[in-house]
C-alpha cells in the first residue's frame, strides 16, 4: 500500500517546487509545466475552479513523473509541517 498523503492546492504547488529543476515551474493554461530534475519535461493538468485536494494516487502519480521516491515525498511531506 502506498504512503503518498492527500495534498491541498498549496501543498501541491510547494511539492512540484521542491523536485523540479529550479527555475523551470510554470503554470500556464491550467497547468503545471515544467522539468523535473533528471531534465525531463512534465505537466500536471488542474481542472479551473473547483480543485481543492489531490488524492493519494494522483501525488503519487506525479511524484513518479517527478522521479520522486515514497521515501523522498514523506520526509519532504512530514518535514513542512
Amino acid at each position: 500500500m502506498s504512503n503518498f498523503q492527500e495534498l491541498r492546492k498549496n501543498e501541491l504547488e510547494k511539492f512540484l517546487e521542491a523536485f523540479s529543476a529550479p527555475g523551470t515551474l510554470k503554470f500556464r493554461n491550467n497547468k503545471w509545466v515544467g522539468l523535473n530534475r533528471k531534465g525531463q519535461p512534465f505537466t500536471v493538468h488542474v481542472k479551473h475552479g473547483n480543485t481543492r485536494k489531490f488524492n493519494p494516487r494522483l501525488v503519487e502519480a506525479i511524484a513518479k513523473d517527478l522521479a520522486v521516491s515514497e521515501e523522498e515525498f514523506l520526509q519532504w511531506y512530514y518535514s513542512k509541517k
